[in-house]
């Protein structure tokens, strides 16, 4: 089941009641009132349009509108309790049923939290193993990374930040909205929490990783793709010898081991052409020695751990029950 943290919905004019006109910003062109907005920044996102020369409405929340419920994000459990969210603030009537029916959305941020105790260490790795430091830009932004998908096409975009969501929780910004949902004992939900967002800014993006065939809500909320999965094994390629390389030196001699197809003879013979005769061969070949063994001692996958964590994250939304 997927589950989200930000959602774009755009849905029927008739879907949206304004019961308070005072709380929008207006938009007038020659007269003519085209366009009505709202805006909230604390103490969760809210976006609100009217636009009447479309005949539409645009929707566009985070998860945290959900409150205490926020560690299970926008899911198809939760949507209606967005939307009924937005109807308790009182300046507009959200038509639930309308919106579940004929909404469509345009962007969202896929998102999964796992649970690993090093968050800078998981950051580091997908950073060093990325398979191609070109067409996937990695930067580190505040505490978050970030990687980008090289490309000018809007529907080829792809946007994965990974962070650390209990350290993100306790900054002084989030003070307001951790006391609406219960303080300390909320903030306990994401002990160890790093989460990953995958952002999603097009409808063709949208359908392809999700892999459904139209962008009605229903759709969306109803895929049991796992894009964030697909696009870390598209970016990640592991590199199983070098990784047991704990400096430069040892990265030098993994490429000689390589050239010489990881054959201890022939990188003596090779080593020979270059020591002083008065050197003793096995002086140099010692660290060759040395690191072929540590290469030969069997080693996890981190791809494989990664991939287990997520797609376990995945299992327990859909069979909660089994996974206890």
């Amino acid at each position: 089941m997927i589950t989200l943290d930000k959602i774009k919905i755009i849905a029927p004019l008739e879907g949206i009641d304004i019961l308070n006109e005072n709380v929008f910003q207006a938009k007038v062109v020659r007269d003519e009132l085209v366009e009505i907005s709202y805006t909230q920044l604390t103490p969760y996102n809210l976006y609100v349009e009217v636009d009447y020369k479309e005949a539409e409405a645009v929707i566009e929340f985070t998860g945290r509108i959900l409150l205490d419920r926020y560690p299970q994000l926008i899911n198809r459990d939760t949507i209606k309790d967005c939307l009924e969210n937005i109807n308790r603030l009182g300046f507009c009537q959200i038509d639930t049923d309308m919106i579940l029916e004929f909404g469509e959305v345009c962007s969202i941020d896929v998102t999964t939290d796992i649970t690993y105790k090093d968050c800078k260490g998981l950051c580091d790795y997908l950073r060093n193993n990325l398979c191609n430091h070109q067409r996937f830009l990695a930067q580190t932004i505040g505490d978050n990374l970030v990687i980008k998908k090289n490309v000018k096409t809007k529907g080829s975009q792809r946007t994965l930040t990974i962070y650390d969501k209990h350290r993100e929780l306790l900054l002084a910004d989030n003070r307001e909205f951790i006391e609406l949902c219960g303080g300390s004992d909320f903030i306990m939900n994401f002990i160890d929490k790093v989460r990953f967002e995958l952002r999603l800014n097009s409808k063709s993006a949208i359908r392809k990783d999700l892999n459904v065939a139209d962008n009605s809500l229903s759709s969306i909320l109803n895929s049991e793709a796992a894009p964030i999965w697909n696009f870390i094994d598209r970016i990640i390629k592991e590199d199983s010898l070098a990784d047991n390389c704990l400096n430069l030196n040892d990265r030098r001699n993994l490429a000689l081991l390589r050239e010489c197809n990881m054959d201890i003879v022939k990188v003596e013979a090779e080593v020979k052409k270059y020591i002083s005769p008065k050197t003793h061969i096995s002086q140099p070949m010692a660290q060759f020695r040395k690191l072929l063994k540590k290469l030969s001692a069997p080693r996890g996958s981190m791809k494989e751990t990664l991939k287990g964590l997520l797609l376990f994250e995945i299992l327990i939304l859909i069979l909660p029950c089994f996974c206890l």
